[in-house]
């Protein structure tokens, strides 16, 4: 039955795949996502070399409402996602959970007033790893807000968290607004 699959695949594949010098882009891609369709109704599933299956993890979270005197490391949860593939990340307890071994790139943007601070950390399993470090603080208050982002790139194990909390006690104020300003995000690479 096996060889008669990898028959009609060749065949398949001669058939949809070789064209013409003449054809046009979109007759290749056409072609292409034909011979992709005949695969995985053959049951073949995309790999990576290495054997793994391939499958997109990655979030998009944002914070809506500001965040008001946040106590000492307590968890910014970023509540509402605009995209979770994977889902990864959790709009209850904001907090992100490795469904695989691998490397994730993470990036957080926070907005502050004038004379005021909101700093933070992400961290792995209780560990800090970076800082972000928005500070209004000695700006006069006619001089507008303040933002700042940070990224880190994170080595991590199935079951694994990441999250974003408050750096000691600098979570005095945060401006997220209906979502656009306090932004949580991340991949698997």
């Amino acid at each position: 039955m096996k060889s008669f699959r990898v028959l009609v695949l060749l065949l398949s594949f001669v058939t949809d795949v070789s064209g013409t010098v003449n054809d046009t882009p979109q007759q290749v891609v056409t072609k292409y996502n034909n011979y992709k369709t005949i695969c995985t109704g053959l049951g073949y599933k995309a790999t990576h070399c290495n054997g793994e299956q391939t499958k997109v993890i990655g979030f998009q979270s944002s914070l809506k409402g500001d965040l008001v005197n946040l106590k000492t490391r307590e968890t910014v949860i970023f509540n509402q996602a605009s995209l979770n593939r994977g889902s990864a990340y959790n709009t209850t307890t904001g907090k992100f959970t490795a469904p695989a071994d691998g490397v994730y790139s993470f990036s957080w943007t926070t907005m502050s007033d004038a004379e005021k601070c909101f700093i933070t950390e992400i961290v792995l399993n209780s560990s800090p790893m970076a800082c972000n470090f928005t500070d209004g603080r000695g700006r006069t208050k006619n001089a507008g807000n303040v933002m700042s982002s940070s990224n880190v790139i994170i080595e991590m194990r199935t079951g694994d968290k990441v999250w974003i909390r408050t750096h000691h006690n600098y979570g005095q104020f945060a401006r997220c607004g209906d979502g656009q300003w306090c932004i949580f995000s991340g991949f698997k690479l």
